[in-house]
């Protein structure tokens, strides 16, 4: 497989318990409404969203993020209802204690300035990442659900088992995707690998 059919990521990773009710709400709306495109990911928080890479091992990038993840300490993340945009649905976990939660903030431009000098002046997704403030959230459904059906999904969302208690973020993933169609519709060839994990300790 060819590099520049690559692109990376860099993601929050939610604990077991979390994880497993997004999982589940991805597999019922695939059954129910025949949304595939969140299923196709890990349940995450987008930190660092695809970005396609200079020339360089992936490995050397890795390499860059550790001392920072060596640094870092969990923090909490809380859930505050839903995030309803024209790409999708999702749970809003930007905020904690009615403002936003700073340091979820902070490991995300802590991040940006690793991988920044990484990205391919050709990026693909440099806009759409870079370009908007950052808004933490959990993808329930995207890319593949009709504006037209949101309603029916927030309705339908009513009896899911939606994770609403605070948890600590100490979990992040650096992932290598693949699409047969970075151009198009990228979501319906997706593919993924992990390339590092960290932990981050008290």
């Amino acid at each position: 497989m060819e590099e520049a059919d690559l692109r990376f990521a860099v993601y929050l990773i939610p604990p077991y318990s979390v994880a497993r009710s997004v999982v589940e709400i991805h597999r019922m709306l695939r059954k129910q409404f025949g949304f595939t495109a969140a299923e196709r990911f890990q349940a995450h928080i987008t930190l660092k969203g695809f970005f396609k890479k200079k020339a360089g091992s992936p490995a050397a990038l890795a390499a860059e993020l550790d001392p920072l993840f060596a640094r870092q300490r969990p923090f909490p993340v809380h859930f505050n209802g839903f995030r309803v945009d024209d790409v999708g649905v999702g749970l809003n976990v930007n905020d904690i204690g009615g403002g936003p939660n700073r340091e979820l903030a902070a490991v995300r431009e802590a991040i940006v300035e690793v991988v920044r000098p990484w990205i391919a002046s050709d990026c693909d997704f440099a806009a759409a990442d870079l370009g908007n403030p950052f808004r933490g959230h959990m993808t329930l459904a995207f890319r593949d659900i009709p504006l037209e059906l949101q309603a029916d999904v927030l309705d339908y969302l009513a009896d899911a088992p939606l994770p609403t208690e605070p948890f600590m973020a100490r979990t992040f993933h650096y992932l290598a995707f693949h699409s047969q169609d970075w151009a198009g519709p990228w979501w319906e060839t997706l593919t993924w690998r992990l390339l590092r994990s960290w932990v981050v300790e008290d």
